[in-house]
């Protein structure tokens, strides 16, 4: 029979769960959060993994945490030592909770709920830093100069990989854009395969006006710092820059929300999964991002 309550065979649902002292405890935890009851464990995960500010998610896992521990030595206490009341359970699951939560560098939300909670287990406010946006707007390149956009991704490390790159004129028109399936390969290696592709197909049109433009500081930096490069790729890297030394050239960087149309190239390169593909018309899935830049609209980062 249950230690506890001495009515109900024991079991661990049945602990946790249906336990009157048990019931006691997570009655107290919903008038501190707005939740439903608690019948099983997965009543419990989706409860920890709510949509909350990293404060309160949090508190929510070290009272459940501990609310599980506390029912379990109140069993063993039972049985082995002296009971231990449900009231005094609570109260250590309450200092315990606070001691991690003032222990803790997480940020609260800058509302009521969170304020509450917070202050119910005596921690101290931490309110998140309020996010400035910063508009970022694709620049078009100057009469007579070609703008190359390139990005490159990896669903893993390593992972599948792709990247793309997109041709514009001086006043944003669509010259033409490419997307490569590379395999496994890292995100870095694949943004510099996106930036020698480029040069590459740059080199073939005959292009002597090159505004490079990629979102990754480091391929930006690779210009100049050439120890950067992956060494499988120097041959080919350093074909690259012989050319751009021939040529008007200039390579800037961007953020990653400015470089939203070669974003599209890059997963159509993992849909299409061909060792090469060359756009002469502008792909139907970039038209919203393409006519942003177009029409110089801006883009919000929040820092």
């Amino acid at each position: 029979m249950c230690t506890l309550c001495e009515k109900h065979e024991e079991s661990i649902h049945h602990l946790f769960f249906e336990c009157p002292n048990a019931l006691y405890i997570w009655s107290w935890v919903r008038q501190i959060f707005p939740t439903s009851h608690f019948s099983n464990k997965d009543d419990l995960l989706s409860f920890i993994k709510s949509d909350d500010s990293p404060l309160v998610k949090l508190i929510k896992l070290v009272v459940i945490t501990f609310s599980i521990w506390m029912l379990w030595r109140m069993m063993n206490y039972s049985r082995f030592q002296d009971k231990i009341e449900v009231f005094r359970a609570i109260s250590v699951i309450k200092d315990l909770t606070c001691l991690v939560g003032k222990s803790s560098k997480a940020s609260m939300k800058n509302d009521m709920m969170d304020f509450s909670v917070i202050k119910f287990f005596g921690i101290n406010t931490r309110t998140s830093k309020v996010l400035s946006p910063l508009p970022i707007r694709w620049e078009f390149p100057s009469p007579g100069w070609v703008k190359i956009n390139t990005d490159g991704a990896a669903r893993g490390f390593p992972g599948l990989a792709t990247c793309g790159g997109i041709f514009r004129e001086s006043m944003g028109e669509f010259i033409g854009a490419f997307s490569v399936f590379l395999d496994i390969q890292t995100a870095l290696v694949a943004e510099f395969y996106g930036v020698i592709y480029a040069l590459e197909e740059a080199q073939k049109l005959g292009l002597t006006n090159v505004w490079l433009e990629c979102d990754y500081a480091l391929v930006c930096a690779a210009f100049t710092a050439r120890k950067n490069v992956p060494r499988m790729l120097c041959n080919r890297w350093n074909s690259c820059i012989n050319y751009c030394e021939k040529i008007r050239f200039r390579v800037t960087h961007i953020f990653h929300e400015g470089n939203a149309c070669v974003d599209k190239l890059v997963n159509l390169g993992f849909i299409h999964r061909e060792s090469f593909h060359w756009y002469n018309r502008l792909p139907s899935s970039m038209f919203l991002e393409f006519f942003i830049n177009r029409y110089s609209l801006p883009m919000y980062r929040f820092c």
